[in-house]
């Protein structure tokens, strides 16, 4: 009955200490995290995490896998940071950087759903799932901690709002700097028909 008892406890505190870990900690040690990150196998379609960007995988030896996706139009790099916790309990950290064409004042939204993908990407690699392209939509990665980057609707709103009113300041310099720089030349003849002779027929 004691050692029931035991054993239950054990089982039970197991339970919790897996409960009270992060969601970007995983029962893993660096090297296995490290490999399994490292041998990622990345689509490149309509559903992959990098859409249609064709996808180099890197590392530095143990603690950071690079995950380098390029297109026409877009270059995205996502950079995961391994840190050791405990022997057989790893923390992953996962920065984005780069961007695509014509991004501009939604650059952070898309920044964003980048980030998402990669993160469900290692969620499922180090859990030996496959990858969930609806679960890259952001369920997996709202429960991990931001990275800083607004994302928002309201923050893309209100960047393009800035890009306007400077572009129109911008617009407005310009026009008074040219009006400024616009020097009337007079002229030295007056009219130059007055007091001419008439022409011999």
């Amino acid at each position: 009955m004691k050692r029931a008892g035991l054993i239950l406890g054990a089982a039970l505190a197991s339970l919790l200490a897996g409960c009270a870990a992060e969601p970007d900690e995983f029962p893993l040690s660096r090297k296995q995290a490290y490999d399994k990150l490292l041998s990622a196998r990345i689509a490149s379609s309509g559903d992959g995490p990098f859409f249609r960007l064709r996808t180099t995988i890197t590392g530095n030896g143990g603690s950071e896998v690079t995950y380098d996706a390029l297109g026409d139009m877009a270059h995205r790099i996502c950079h995961m940071h391994l840190t050791e916790l405990e022997p057989q309990l790893t923390k992953v950290k996962v920065t984005c950087e780069g961007g695509g064409a014509g991004e501009g004042a939604a650059a952070g939204m898309a920044h964003n759903m980048i980030r998402n993908r990669v993160i469900e990407l290692v969620d499922a690699t180090l859990k030996d799932r496959p990858f969930n392209p609806e679960l890259a939509g952001g369920a997996t990665a709202s429960r991990w901690p931001s990275d800083g980057v607004d994302g928002s609707f309201a923050g893309a709103a209100g960047k393009a709002l800035k890009q306007d009113a400077e572009m129109h300041r911008d617009i407005a310099e310009a026009e008074q700097a040219a009006n400024e720089a616009q020097v009337e030349v007079p002229s030295d003849y007056g009219d130059s028909g007055a007091g001419s002779e008439p022409l011999p027929e």
